[in-house]
Order: structure tokens, then C-alpha cells, then sequence
């Protein structure tokens, strides 16, 4: 019975189109160390028999190389891999480079090797920060990506240039097509702008330059979807445009995170008490995906390019699908009712969150849950002679929190067209094997996921210590309870006296 099943096994993955379309094949991909870029490292050297994945990567002054491949594969996220494809690096090849330098700072040597080897490229290295000064936004978002183009454009056996974009490239617009849409400058012309002007000029006149775009991150998105266009006419290109990425919905293992940002740190900030006010529109729709989703959507995008190349670049907008949204009030649930679930055993006070969509009552809300008890624990450190940290951290809290007040004024619609055409020209061995069709997330399930992997991966807090967690829990809801009885009972005493005060004045 067992080697009938084996032998079941090997057919199901004889059957798979992207499993055979990444067979022998040697993938260049960018951003490897990334959040996005591990996942779909992992992904094609677990599931595939690639035969080579070629990674740029920084050096480092006190590591060599291969120290720095040696620790990306500590993380946890490749436990499964050392696992199951115990020689899975015999098919990795660093390659030296860095995406803020010209030709991506790869040597002759690694380029010649990519020109004669390399047959698919996979593009996911960006700058995500939102405040990145305009010049290295433009560096590393925009040139890198015309550099890898005519790199590319020399590559003998290219068959799949896949180029990861953002849903809010065009965030400008409301409603957001599979289409190309003009920054209202050439990419080209934005890079040779930065290059003529000092970075202190560039900067000066950022905002000019940026016009309705929120920040720099999706305005050279933008641009960078326009050298696509303009520039990879004899590739056969792509874009893939995913939403806020999140932590893993189930593969390798639920609830994988790397990193604190956006939405992530909303959800850790609330759990440990820590953020108790934000400015947002809970109505709204969340356009965030599960980081497996999107590695398994790219990796069916670049097989489907390689099948059926376009003269014009096909956009894959990848979003939560109408029949299964999802909004911001389910995150904060989330936050509050699985945060109690499973306690950080480090919480600055009990979870709450409290959410306005005033911006005036918002102020308001963060002097006194937020400035007042940072000055006061402040105040308790000097004391005993330890450095204040608490309205340090507040600040960049809130100016963290400001950064995102676009994105919570405002909402999107999205056209989806494409990736449900890929969707369902796959086998079902693809979709059991590489399973990114939206409909089928159970919201649910990821934020319970999303927290377990929070407090797991980010906050190094494994599942036995949440025993710990509900003892502090428990201590923290008695010190929050005593707390509101005595500003509410002091509230009312006051408001008596002025009561009786008026009433014997009389």
C-alpha cells in the first residue's frame, strides 16, 4: 500500500504545469532576503527541481558571502526544507550585488553568468519605506529595475521576467485596472532628473515631483512599472501587483513573519498594550494577502508568461476577490480577542484599542492614553535610575501611525481579471500544490495565524509560555479595571460636587 501511494505521489507532481515548467530551469531572483523573496525561494527549492536559483545579495563588511546565505537559512521559515531537500543549497548561487548601484553592482564575471545561464527572473528586491529620500527610492526602485532589463535583454535562454509591483503603484486612482498608467514623467527621465541634482535639491523639490502620490515608495513604483513598459518590449515581461503583504495563511508553516510593519505592527502594538489609539476607517476594505499566496500566484505568472508571451506586459492586480473581503474591523478583532487568547508575557498594559476617525479626537485620545502614562513611566524610570524610553517610542509611534493616514482615508476598487484566468487554466495538482485563489482564505484562521506567527517569530515567545502570558494578563486587567473605576469614580465625584455646589449656591 505504501508504494502505491508513492507511486501516486510522483504522478500528481508529473502532472503539475509549474512544477514541469521550473524543471531545469535557472531562476534569477532579486530581493531573496526579503520577506516576499524567502517565501518564493523556498517555495521553488522545496516544490521544484530547479536546477539552479541564482540570489543577489549585499556583502557585508563583517561577513563574507557565505556566511550571509548561511544565515538566511536559519530561519525558521526553511525548516521544512532542510528537512525535506536536505542538499537544497548545492542549487543556490549567490550572486555579489546591490540594487542601489549601477548594474546592480554584479560583477562582470556573475554578469557574463547570468547572460549565458539564467532563463527566468523573478524581480522582487524594492525599498518599502515610505519617508526613503526620493533619490534612493528612485536608485533602488527604478534604475535597478532598467538595469535588470537590459541585463535581461542579453540573457540567451530568457523565457519569464516577472516584475513584482504594488496594488498601490497607482493608489491616485480609485479604482485600479490591469492596465499601465502614466506617472507623468518617464522613469527614465526621473533617474537622469536624480542624477543631475544634488540629493539635499532632490528633495526640496520631491513634492512636486511626487504630486498626488502619498510618498516615494508608490510613486517609483509607478515609474517602475512605466520602464516596463517602455523598456521591455523584446521580454517576455509581466508585472505582478500584490496587496499589503501579510504573514504565511498555511506553507511552509502558518503564521511565518519576518518583519514589524504596517498592518503587523498595528496588531502587535494592540496586543501588547502598547497602542491603545488609531486613526482609521474600520469599514474599510483590507487589501491584504498571505505572503504564500502571493509567492505561489508569482510563480504561476512567470510559468503562464513563459507560455504565452504578450507584445504588452499582462498586470496581475492580486487583492482579496469581491466574493471575500475583508475589513480593517476584522484586524483589530483580531488583535484584542486572539491577543487575550495567547498573552505576550511582555505587555506594557491590557489590550485595548480604541479607534476614531477624527483626527482631532484622535490628538486628543493619544495625550491621554499615550503622552500622559509615557511621561509618568518615564518619570518612574529615572527614579530608579534607568534612561526614559516610553515617549521616545510614542513619537515614533505616532509618526509611524501618520504615515498610513492616506491609506486610512482612503478606499479602492480593483479589477482581477487576470490571475483568476490562471487560476483556472491550472490542474488541480496546482491548485492543491501552489493555492493562492482568494475566494478560499478563511480570514478567520489567518489573523489567529498571523498572531500565533507575531508572537512566535517576532516577539521569540513559543507556545509554552503562554501560561506566563495569562498570569500577567490577568494582572494587567485588574490594574486596568482599577484604573478606569478610579477616573470614572473620580469623574462623577466631581461632576456631583459641581451638581450640589450649584444646587446650595441657589
Amino acid at each position: 500500500m505504501a508504494s502505491d501511494k508513492e507511486i501516486s505521489f510522483e504522478n500528481e507532481f508529473s502532472e503539475s504545469s509549474i512544477r514541469a515548467f521550473f524543471k531545469n530551469q535557472s531562476v534569477f531572483l532579486t530581493g531573496a532576503t526579503g520577506f516576499l523573496g524567502k517565501v518564493i525561494m523556498e517555495k521553488l527549492l522545496r516544490t521544484t527541481e530547479v536546477k539552479v536559483v541564482y540570489i543577489l545579495i549585499r556583502k557585508k563588511r563583517d561577513k563574507d558571502i557565505k556566511e550571509r546565505v548561511a544565515d538566511v537559512f536559519e530561519d525558521p521559515l526553511f525548516q521544512v526544507l532542510h528537512r525535506e531537500k536536505r542538499d537544497f543549497l548545492m542549487r543556490v548561487h549567490p550572486i555579489v550585488g546591490d540594487c542601489s548601484l549601477p548594474h546592480l553592482g554584479i560583477s562582470k564575471v556573475d554578469q557574463q553568468l547570468l547572460k549565458e545561464n539564467a532563463s527566468v527572473v523573478i524581480h522582487s528586491a524594492a525599498t518599502v519605506r515610505f519617508i526613503e529620500p526620493l533619490k534612493n527610492a528612485l536608485e533602488i526602485n527604478v534604475r535597478a529595475t532598467l538595469a535588470l532589463i537590459e541585463l535581461a535583454k542579453e540573457m540567451d535562454n530568457i523565457k519569464s521576467f516577472l516584475h513584482v509591483s504594488s496594488a498601490f503603484a497607482n493608489c491616485n486612482r480609485a479604482h485600479i485596472d490591469e492596465v499601465f498608467y502614466s506617472a507623468g514623467i518617464s522613469g527614465e527621465n526621473a533617474c537622469l532628473l536624480a542624477e543631475l541634482l544634488s540629493p539635499e535639491v532632490l528633495d526640496k523639490i520631491s513634492s512636486k515631483l511626487i504630486g498626488n502620490f502619498p510618498n516615494t515608495y508608490t510613486y517609483t513604483k509607478a515609474l517602475a512599472e512605466e520602464i516596463i513598459l517602455m523598456n521591455g518590449k523584446e521580454l517576455p515581461l509581466c508585472v505582478f501587483r500584490p496587496g499589503i503583504v501579510i504573514p504565511t495563511y498555511k506553507d511552509p508553516v502558518p503564521g511565518w513573519i519576518d518583519n514589524l510593519y504596517g498592518p503587523t505592527s498595528i496588531l502587535i502594538g494592540a496586543a501588547t498594550g502598547v497602542l491603545r489609539v488609531l486613526y482609521a476607517r474600520m469599514s474599510q476594505n483590507a487589501s491584504v494577502v498571505p505572503v504564500d499566496y502571493c509567492a505561489n500566484a508569482i510563480l504561476a505568472c512567470s510559468w503562464h508568461t513563459a507560455k504565452n508571451p504578450a507584445t504588452i506586459p499582462p498586470i496581475y492586480n492580486f487583492v482579496p476577490d469581491p466574493e471575500n473581503l475583508v475589513q480593517w474591523e476584522a484586524y483589530r478583532t483580531s488583535a484584542l480577542t486572539d491577543g487575550v487568547k495567547m498573552p505576550f508575557t511582555r505587555m506594557l498594559w491590557y489590550p485595548t484599542l480604541t479607534v476614531t476617525q477624527s483626527k482631532t479626537w484622535f490628538s486628543i485620545l493619544c495625550f491621554f492614553y499615550h503622552i500622559i502614562p509615557a511621561v509618568i513611566f518615564d518619570f518612574c524610570l529615572v527614579l530608579i535610575g534607568r534612561k526614559r524610553r516610553m515617549l521616545k517610542m510614542y513619537k515614533k509611534i505616532h509618526k509611524s501611525c501618520s504615515l498610513l493616514n492616506y491609506f486610512a482615508e482612503h478606499d479602492w476598487t480593483f479589477t482581477c481579471d487576470n490571475i483568476k484566468k490562471i487560476w483556472a487554466k491550472l490542474p488541480e495538482t496546482d491548485h492543491e500544490m501552489y493555492p493562492f485563489d482568494m475566494r478560499q482564505i478563511v480570514w478567520t484562521r489567518q489573523f489567529y495565524h498571523s498572531m500565533c506567527g507575531v508572537r512566535r517569530y517576532l516577539a521569540k515567545e513559543e507556545p509554552k509560555t503562554i501560561p506566563k502570558g495569562i498570569k500577567l494578563l490577568r494582572r494587567l486587567r485588574i490594574l486596568h479595571s482599577a484604573m478606569l473605576l478610579t477616573v470614572y469614580g473620580s469623574g462623577i465625584c466631581l461632576l456631583l460636587m459641581l451638581v450640589f455646589k450649584a444646587f446650595f449656591d441657589k
